[in-house]
């Protein structure tokens, strides 16, 4: 029977779910007997998630230098990570209750039964969504829109972001820290589907 694992999907996060990672698994691992003697001295990571938080705050005001500085802390955020996901696992020995408690997601996840009709996923650059929804047999285009603000009461203040031929875009040059509201139409030779129910995200 294959063992469980920690899994290293932290490395594919953008840097605001990294830095959220980090703080999360220290603080779990920290004060548990189980973890006392890490790859990573505990103040070691801490000091390269704060590091990592500082050098992201300062890329974005721009600049090359404060981007390749930014890029230097998250690879060695990276490779501490990797460090302490290999630690988890010698520890654990495949036991899933001691890898979720040191804050580290499972290799083995069961696969959802249905994939969604419509998803929303942030990106990996700031102020960027990933969105997808299930193809739509005949559809020529699809019309991404989004909302800005609370619940949408109505449809007059829908943007039109793009219209592409895959079911899938990426939507860059968002508002961090914004509440935005994304939903998506199809159109096919019969005409243009009734929009997907919208879904919420805050743009980080």
């Amino acid at each position: 029977m294959k063992k469980d694992h920690a899994v290293l999907d932290f490395v594919r996060d953008p840097i605001a779910i990294k830095i959220e990672t980090g703080r999360n698994v220290e603080s779990k691992m920290r004060p548990s007997l189980i973890f006392k003697n890490p790859d990573v001295a505990y103040d070691d990571l801490k000091a390269s998630t704060d590091l990592l938080e500082t050098r992201n705050v300062a890329a974005l005001n721009g600049g090359k230098e404060a981007t390749a500085l930014l890029h230097q802390a998250e690879e060695d955020w990276v490779n501490k990570m990797r460090l302490m996901a290999r630690y988890v696992d010698r520890v654990a020995d495949g036991d899933s209750a001691i890898i979720l408690s040191a804050g580290f997601n499972l290799a083995k996840q069961p696969a959802p039964a249905v994939r969604p009709e419509f998803s929303v996923e942030l990106g990996e650059k700031s102020g960027s969504v990933l969105l997808q929804r299930k193809r739509v047999d005949g559809a020529r285009s699809y019309i991404w829109q989004y909302y800005i603000g609370e619940t949408p009461s109505n449809d007059a203040n829908w943007v039109n972001a793009q219209v592409t031929s895959q079911a899938s875009v990426e939507l860059t040059g968002l508002t961090p820290v914004i509440k935005y509201w994304f939903r998506v139409a199809a159109v096919t030779p019969t005409g243009t589907t009734a929009f997907c129910d919208p879904i919420m995200q805050v743009v980080i």
